[in-house]
């Protein structure tokens, strides 16, 4: 089987929503899970949400989301707040990398190389994002960091294929970051990232870092994962995760697929 990051699942076609101050905001709902289909209105990933304005705060909130997962650090945060005061939500914050040791622009550093990191040194805070999603019970839940396509990228693809969506609609929903990404958001980080290193230029391999989610970079590290765990629910397992956190985890995820709807 192979699918686009264009082809629509259920309805779903990993496309963004309109939400005024983001770019890559979008649901995971109708992905095929054994049987079942990934809920309608419950887990949704995106990138920063500091540059929500007044009508994307307005659009924000029609997602009724009651949950945040905020993967950023604590810099990060400081930074660049979140507009999400007066809404009736609470804020997980669940930094995947220390403070301050965000992986960025050392010339030995690659995009795969930051995955491996993830992985290798911080798969438990990859999964205590993922526990935060399995005991949110029937509250939506958005999991975002600063593109919404790594940290995040990782957090969503552990957290679906523990609830049994099939490979390839993972690395399928990972890799339609990079085309939402295109465009303003990109140009905006580059010249940001220009004007703080000081550079002419930013060359090719600090290009995909910051803007490409890449399907064969996903695919090398779910190999890793299998390779290290046996599987994204063996990652799990090996960091806190029970038999029943995980059955409990697929049970607020999914649902039979004659009772869900569809987002179109």
């Amino acid at each position: 089987m192979t699918i686009t990051s264009g082809d629509a699942v259920l309805g779903t076609s990993n496309r963004p929503f309109t939400v005024e101050g983001t770019y890559n905001l979008r649901t995971t709902a109708g992905y095929p899970a054994q049987g079942r289909v990934v809920r309608d209105g419950k887990l949704f990933r995106s990138d920063g949400l500091q540059g929500l304005t007044e009508a994307g705060r307005t659009q924000f909130a029609l997602f009724g989301i009651r949950r945040v997962i905020d993967l950023r650090d604590r810099t990060e945060l400081d930074n660049f707040p979140s507009q999400l005061h007066g809404l009736p939500l609470e804020v997980s914050h669940n930094p995947i990398f220390e403070d301050g040791k965000v992986p960025g622009a050392a010339e030995t550093t690659t995009l795969q190389s930051i995955y491996r990191l993830m992985i290798e040194q911080h798969a438990q805070r990859l999964a205590d994002a993922v526990r935060i999603i399995a005991d949110s019970r029937t509250d939506p839940v958005l999991v975002h960091c600063a593109a919404g396509k790594d940290r995040t990228g990782l957090v969503i693809a552990l957290a679906l294929l523990a609830a049994g969506v099939e490979r390839d609609y993972v690395v399928s929903d990972y890799a339609a970051s990079e085309e939402n990404l295109t465009g303003e958001w990109t140009e905006k980080m580059l010249a940001a990232v220009v004007t703080s290193h000081g550079l002419a230029s930013v060359e090719e391999g600090l290009r995909e870092i910051i803007t490409a989610s890449p399907a064969a970079v996903l695919e090398a590290t779910l190999d890793l994962i299998e390779a290290s765990y046996g599987s994204a629910t063996g990652l799990l397992k090996s960091h806190g995760f029970s038999d029943d956190d995980v059955a409990r985890l697929r049970e607020v995820l999914t649902v039979a697929p004659e009772t869900t709807s569809t987002t179109t």
